[in-house]
């Protein structure tokens, strides 16, 4: 709509200029002949105007019948340039070059024949310099449309390149969550494979074993019951992640809490940690002393990956038999990146991580970045019901 009016009024003031040229200059020619070329004039800037929707179309058409129109109505004028910018959009050098050579040839014709307001065809000198002044319009006409198309094909590019790199993104996560759900999975079934053994064994010491007593026989079946509650709390666990096939990790016991002091002492060479364990985790479930360990060590990572050197707190806190508290805050470089407002922080792979793990013991993860510090928040429950 903006379109069809701008070139109606750029028409209509073309045409009243025009239009008065040609009294002024005393047009000998009869009054009625004069009339119809005016009202021609009319009539074609008026039907060009309410073609100028079809360029979004029929482009090379509507690019033709406007040039057409233009050579014989100065109210056209600006309609055919129009389409022709739009058709010059499209970057198709035929269709441009059709378009030219339709308005040139007909724009002169109409001058030798004499098919305007003045009526009196035109000079060969007058003709040539209306041509070039209509070719150089024309020209900017179409370099305009070709640095309008060259953009749009830019940005549409830009657009294309940027779901591409979505889509990798997010396919880089996907991989990374399978790998730490492998990992989890097999630290699950190291520590049930171990609990289920112990349960067998006290359980055959109850079969074979004649000379127990009542107070030994009541300690057995109690250890079997408590490894039996924990090992159906992990193998819960084990069903909510998906473990990758062919997945291979260390046989080794995985680490808990009560490794946090080795842990520390490995990084404390490069970084400054300062451990505040506010809260005694001996009853604390083996499943979600290895998550802890897990996130901890993850958290230590990405500070030393992402602020080396700076010093980090890691505060260990929580009720007994209630909720673990995680809480690992570093201070950030003064040349870092921070999201600026509105911004999202992208996350790396170590907080994926960090949230498959929160999400597997069905914890929660707060995570705020910010610019003088980055700080996670972790809270874990104390114990897996079975």
């Amino acid at each position: 709509m903006v379109a069809i009016v701008s070139v109606g009024l750029a028409g209509a003031l073309i045409f009243i200029i025009n239009f008065g040229l040609s009294v002024d200059s005393g047009a000998d020619d009869t009054t009625l002949r004069f009339a119809g070329i005016f009202f021609l004039d009319l009539l074609l800037g008026l039907l060009a105007v309410g073609l100028v929707p079809l360029r979004r179309y029929v482009p090379l058409t509507t690019a033709i019948l406007l040039a057409v129109a233009a050579a014989l109505s100065s109210f056209a004028v600006p309609a055919a340039l129009l389409a022709l910018v739009s058709l010059a959009t499209h970057r198709r050098t035929r269709d441009i070059a059709i378009a030219t050579a339709v308005w040139l040839v007909s724009g002169a014709a109409a001058a030798l024949l004499g098919l305007d307001l003045i009526g009196a065809p035109l000079a060969p000198v007058d003709l040539a310099i209306t041509l070039a002044v209509t070719a150089l319009l024309l020209a900017v006409a179409i370099a305009i449309g070709v640095s309008i198309g060259s953009r749009r094909a830019l940005v549409a590019s830009l657009q294309e390149r940027a779901i591409l790199v979505e889509e990798e993104q997010r396919l880089r996560e996907d991989a990374a969550r399978d790998h730490e759900r492998a990992r989890i999975a097999r630290e699950m079934h190291d520590s049930l494979a171990h609990r289920l053994s112990l349960t067998a064994m006290h359980a055959s010491a109850l079969r074979y074993r004649d000379d127990l007593d009542a107070d030994e026989r009541a300690a057995v079946v109690e250890t079997v019951h408590d490894n039996a509650r924990a090992s159906l709390g992990e193998l819960r666990d084990i069903l909510a992640v998906v473990r990758a096939p062919g997945s291979a990790e260390s046989d080794h016991p995985q680490p808990t809490l009560d490794d946090l002091e080795a842990l520390i002492a490995t990084v404390t060479a490069a970084t400054s940690v300062d451990t505040r364990i506010a809260v005694d985790t001996a009853s604390l479930s083996p499943t979600v002393s290895r998550h802890a360990y897990r996130i901890v060590q993850e958290c230590l990572t990405n500070a030393r990956r992402h602020a080396p050197g700076a010093p980090v707190t890691l505060i260990v806190a929580g009720t007994v038999g209630d909720r673990l508290a995680l809480t690992v805050r570093n201070s950030l470089p003064a040349d870092a990146q921070t999201p600026t407002h509105g911004q999202t922080p992208t996350p790396g792979f170590g907080l994926i991580g960090i949230d498959e793990r929160v999400r597997a013991v069905q914890g929660t993860l707060d995570i705020t970045p910010g610019p003088d510090e980055f700080r996670v928040e972790v809270s874990l429950p104390w114990s897996i019901s079975a």
